[in-house]
């Protein structure tokens, strides 16, 4: 929409002060309507009346704002230094406009077209479209999908769901069997309580597991570390396995129920 401009120092300019206020009034609203209606400042007789009055339109024509013409008055110097737009312009520049609108929307409705047309048809079909062909005509068919490779799993089955500690935590004979020969400087009951209130208490994605046994084990495997660390070999100190040959040097090499005593006495 074109606008119609006034100066900010006309309302003191010599041809504004002798028109007169109800004169500038006409000016002003002829001026607006002549923007809308893409006159070239051109204003019809019939349409100074609807306007101002004919005597307004005079004074404006003494005072130098506009001059006569066939069949009305003409504004002074419309197009003068870019002043306003001429007919021409305005419409030259609407369609320009209206141009890039349109392949604004174009390509946005491709753009849309395209989304859809890939969410909505099936996977390797030409172009995502099977439908819509006469019957007995028949679409090109897709180009065969690459082999994919199996992945392969180290269980058959699915992979066991995670969970968290279950109620009653039971520790087998196996287990502790286990304990005794991998964690000899751990106390077995009271680690197992400590691991049991623990995850038991624990909240959140890191309470669950995939296998509570092995996460057992890996508990007291690390206070069997801990335990190593915070008291680490004297000299002279024995260890497990040293007691064990110890012990098996006592064994009568016939009759190992029997154990051989000093003196000579079983």
């Amino acid at each position: 929409m074109p606008w119609f401009p006034v100066d900010d120092g006309f309302a003191f300019h010599r041809k504004a002060v002798r028109a007169g206020n109800a004169a500038i009034g006409l000016w002003t609203r002829a001026g607006s309507w002549c923007a809308q209606q893409l006159t070239d400042g051109f204003v019809p007789e019939d349409m100074v009346t609807v306007l101002g009055t004919t005597p307004q339109a005079e004074k404006l024509v003494r005072a130098g704002l506009w001059v006569r013409a066939e069949g009305g008055y003409q504004f002074h110097q419309w197009t003068e230094n870019g002043r306003n737009p001429t007919r021409e312009d305005v419409l030259l520049r609407r369609k320009k406009d209206a141009e890039k609108k349109a392949r604004a929307r174009a390509a946005k409705a491709a753009k849309s077209e395209a989304q859809q047309v890939n969410e909505d048809c099936p996977q390797g079909t030409p172009e995502g479209r099977t439908g819509g062909l006469p019957e007995g005509v028949g679409s090109t068919p897709p180009l065969p999908s690459p082999p994919q490779e199996k992945k392969t799993s180290s269980s058959s089955g699915p992979r066991k769901r995670a969970t968290r500690i279950p109620e009653g935590f039971t520790v087998t004979a196996e287990m502790v069997t286990w304990a005794r020969e991998n964690c000899p400087n751990v106390d077995g009951r009271r680690e197992t309580e400590m691991f049991v209130n623990h995850w038991t208490a624990k909240s959140g994605k890191d309470a669950t597991k995939h296998d509570w046994e092995r996460t057992w084990r890996n508990w007291l495997l690390r206070s069997q570390k801990d335990a190593e660390r915070r008291a680490p070999a004297r000299a002279g100190q024995t260890t497990k396995a040293d007691r064990i040959d110890a012990l098996d040097a006592f064994l009568v090499p016939d009759e190992p129920h029997l154990r051989a005593l000093p003196g000579g006495a079983a």
